[in-house]
């Protein structure tokens, strides 16, 4: 995953104007580096901005992992974006089912955009809830043959 974004990258990402994202640093809503005279934001930023808390799921799992009483699996489903809409339809079909499925905090589902192509859904639980919830997953990003 890229570590930083300008300017005009966020603004792209968010649907919104250079100048509004400028409004954004100078309001103290959105924080960023500068780096050789130029603005960074990085993905944590910009997700603050949006009310996205953002978790990286692979650094939990690990830092947690010790602490742990009960077996745990991790699953990242890295997946081509074909078209932003249909990327917006397979998120809200996942998100919904997971929110009707699944709950406790032995349970755990993520969403990321990596980039302008790439995303990933990634689950964290039970090995039967990973799995069982992963091939669903992959049937909703499979084309129908």
């Amino acid at each position: 995953m890229k570590d930083y974004y300008t300017v005009e990258e966020v603004a792209e990402k968010l649907g919104v104007t250079t100048r509004t994202i400028r409004n954004y640093q100078k309001t103290n809503q959105l924080k960023g580096t500068k780096i050789g005279g130029q603005w960074r934001f990085s993905y944590k930023d910009v997700a603050s901005l949006i009310g996205e808390p953002f978790e990286d799921p692979l650094l939990s799992f690990a830092s947690i992992r010790s602490e742990k009483q009960i077996p745990e699996s991790l699953l990242a489903i890295d997946f081509f974006i074909e078209s932003e809409e249909l990327l917006q339809q397979q998120k809200k079909i996942v998100i919904d089912e997971f929110n009707a499925l699944y709950s406790g905090e032995s349970r755990r589902f993520y969403f990321e955009k990596i980039n302008p192509t790439m995303a990933r859904f990634t689950l964290v639980g039970p090995l039967k809830y990973v799995t069982t919830f992963g091939q669903w997953i992959e049937t909703i990003l499979s084309p129908p043959k």
